[in-house]
């Protein structure tokens, strides 16, 4: 078989069936807190990993708090209040007391490790966000039980701020004419 042959959706699909398209893809998670009456079910789509905690509070989420194996957690918005730092904000929250609906957030900021929990019940759940598969930035929700709150966390980790492709051009261009001008006085 010719590999220089293969058309560009001949080679994605391929890659797509081997795996290697690169990154985790979005998917619907799933998590449960504690068993019997405390207990609770939770699911978020459009997360690559789920936790969940039982006897446990999302007030309880601080900045030493160790949350799918990071910490430095920043609630940026409760669906509840005005707690957080509105780095991130619901813009389609998830409803107290419902058992499940939608939820949209605004633009993530740069950010690279965002989450989104949900408490309900003695206990909750937190769904680490897909940020490369996030077109919208929107899913669906569900909760065995009617929902307390839902909020927010970033981990305070920013990504890097691309350079336009043409800045590195034009800073070359800018070089390169001083070093002509230098070399015509001398």
């Amino acid at each position: 078989m010719s590999y220089g042959r293969l058309s560009a959706a001949g080679l994605a699909a391929a890659m797509l069936a081997c795996g290697a398209a690169g990154g985790a893809s979005a998917a619907t998670q799933t998590c449960m807190s504690g068993s019997g009456n405390s207990g609770a079910t939770f699911m978020l789509s459009d997360a690559t990993a789920a936790a969940c905690f039982t006897g446990n509070d999302t007030n309880q989420i601080d900045s030493d708090f160790s949350l799918f194996g990071m910490t430095g957690w920043v609630l940026a918005d409760k669906n509840d209040g005005a707690d957080g730092d509105d780095a991130i904000r619901f813009t389609d929250a998830p409803t107290n007391g419902a058992k499940s609906g939608d939820w949209t957030i605004s633009s993530v900021a740069g950010l690279l490790n965002v989450a989104i929990t949900l408490k309900a019940g003695n206990g909750f759940g937190a769904f680490l966000l897909d940020l490369d598969d996030l077109t919208p930035l929107s899913g669906l929700w569900t909760s065995s039980k009617g929902l307390s709150h839902a909020s927010i966390y970033y981990n305070g980790t920013v990504s890097a701020v691309p350079l336009p492709a043409a800045l590195p051009l034009l800073l070359a261009a800018i070089g390169g004419l001083a070093f002509v001008g230098r070399r015509r006085r001398a």
